[in-house]
C-alpha cells in the first residue's frame, strides 16, 4: 500500500507541474466526490439488505455503489488528469469446495452457501478528454480510469455447523473464512460536467469496464442458470469464497451510473 501511495504522490506532482499550462478563471485544481451506482438484482447488496421488506423488493430496489473522492488537475484546454481513493462495501454469498455445511436433515453437503461481507479500499488514476466545443472543466467528455481494489472478506459462520476438508492444513483453515486480496480494473466513461457559480462542478455520466479477474464465479452461475451457455469443458478447479468475493466486485464494477460534485479550489 505504501508503494501505491508513493506512486500516486509522484503522479500528482508531475501533473501539477503540467497543470500550469491551462486554468479555468485562474484555477486549475478541482476536489471531487463521486459515486458510481448500478442495480444489484442478482446479488445481496449494501443498500437494501437491512431493510425490513420482502426479499423480492430487496432484490429490485437495492444498488451497488463505489465511492471515489479525487483530486483533478487541468493540464490543457481539452483535458484533465486525476488521482483518488476508492471505497466499496457489500454483502455476498458463496460456496467453497473445502467446506461442507450441515443442513439439519441430510447431513453435511457441498452445496450450502454462506453469507459474507467484503470491504475494499484502493485508488484510481484517470484522464478526462473534453469533446466538441467543451473545454476543461465544462461539457461532454470521455474519461478513462485505472482502478485498484485491496479487499478483505469475512464469511459469517455464526450458528453454522461445518466441517473442513482434511486436505487443508490447520494453519490455512482460518484463511478460508477471513482473507485478503487485490483486484484491478479499467473503465471508460461518457459524461457531462456543469459548473455553477464558477466554483461548483456537477458531474453526470455512465461507465462500462472490467476487472482483471473475478470471472470464475459469475461464469459458473451463467452456466448453471442458462444452459445454452454451457459450452465446452467446465473449469477443473473448484470455486472458493475468494472467487465469489472477486466476482462480487466485478458484478458491481462492469457498469455504473455516476453522480458527482466537485469544487474548483484554486
Amino acid at each position: 500500500m505504501k508503494k501505491i501511495i508513493t506512486i500516486l504522490i509522484i503522479i500528482t506532482g508531475l501533473a501539477t507541474a503540467n497543470a500550469q499550462i491551462y486554468n479555468y478563471l485562474g484555477n486549475h485544481v478541482i476536489l471531487n466526490m463521486e459515486g458510481y451506482f448500478s442495480p444489484a438484482w442478482f446479488n445481496p447488496n449494501p443498500v437494501s439488505s437491512s431493510w425490513n421488506i420482502p426479499e423480492s423488493a430487496k432484490r429490485y430496489l437495492g444498488l451497488n455503489y463505489f465511492l471515489s473522492p479525487s483530486v483533478e488537475l487541468m493540464v490543457w484546454k481539452k483535458g484533465t488528469v486525476g488521482a483518488g481513493y476508492n471505497y466499496y462495501n457489500s454483502p455476498f454469498k458463496g460456496t467453497d469446495y473445502r467446506v461442507q455445511l450441515y443442513d439439519g436433515y441430510w447431513g453435511y453437503n457441498d452445496y450450502g452457501e454462506l453469507y459474507g461481507n467484503i470491504t475494499a479500499h484502493g485508488f484510481n488514476v484517470y484522464y478526462k478528454q473534453y469533446l466538441g466545443d467543451g473545454f476543461a472543466p465544462l461539457g461532454h467528455h470521455f474519461k478513462f480510469t485505472f482502478d485498484g481494489y485491496f479487499y478483505h472478506y469475512q464469511m459469517d459462520t455464526e450458528g453454522k455447523q461445518f466441517r473442513i476438508s482434511s486436505d487443508v492444513p490447520v494453519e490455512e483453515r482460518e484463511a478460508i473464512f477471513d482473507n485478503k486480496g487485490c483486484l484491478f480494473g479499467i473503465k471508460a466513461e461518457y459524461g457531462y460536467d456543469l459548473v455553477v457559480f464558477n466554483r461548483l462542478k456537477l458531474t453526470f455520466g455512465a461507465s462500462i469496464g472490467t476487472t482483471f479477474g473475478g470471472y470464475r464465479a459469475p461464469s459458473a452461475r451463467i452456466r448453471d442458470e442458462l444452459p445454452m451457455f454451457d459450452i465446452g469443458d467446465r473449469p477443473h478447479e473448484p470455486l472458493t469464497y475468494n472467487d465469489y468475493a472477486r466476482g462480487r466486485i466485478l458484478g458491481a464494477y462492469w457498469f455504473g451510473i455516476k453522480l458527482g460534485v466537485g469544487f474548483i479550489a484554486f
